[in-house]
């Protein structure tokens, strides 16, 4: 659950800026990235569609990694590869390859490793169900 301060914070008007300009930089990068696509040559098109695909696959389907295992291993981005691939869609089509029911029992495996449990679709730290009892 959220603190008070921290609720206090995504409610101020300093979020709200820091939202807006984060919100306005993908969209020049988005403009950007259209751009370049338009300005490359049809052959260039196919080469960098060809690339990404193969990536894809190989990443997703015969290695079967993480989000992170795909952007970091396979393409061989840093970190700020991270956010752009959640842009740009690439986490839901990461989720979208696994059956629902292997996402669900992933879920449930990373929070309990993580002192949490799933309650009613939202993560609660075991403790505080301990102390609660």
């Amino acid at each position: 659950m959220m603190n008070e301060k921290s609720k206090s914070f995504m409610d101020s008007p300093e979020w709200q800026e820091i939202q807006d300009k984060m919100e306005l930089a993908m969209l020049r990068y988005e403009k950007e990235c259209e751009e370049y696509w338009n300005n490359l040559s049809y052959d260039d098109q196919l080469k960098a569609f060809y690339s990404v695909v193969k990536r894809l696959v190989k990443g997703e389907i015969e290695e079967n990694r993480s989000y992170r295992g795909v952007l970091y291993d396979v393409f061989g981005f840093g970190p700020e590869a991270y956010g752009i691939g959640m842009e740009c869609g690439l986490m839901s089509l990461h989720n979208s390859i696994i059956p629902k029911d292997e996402q669900a029992e992933y879920r449930e495996w990373w929070y309990e490793k993580r002192g949490y449990k799933m309650v009613d679709k939202v993560s609660v730290k075991l403790k505080d169900i301990e102390n609660d009892n």
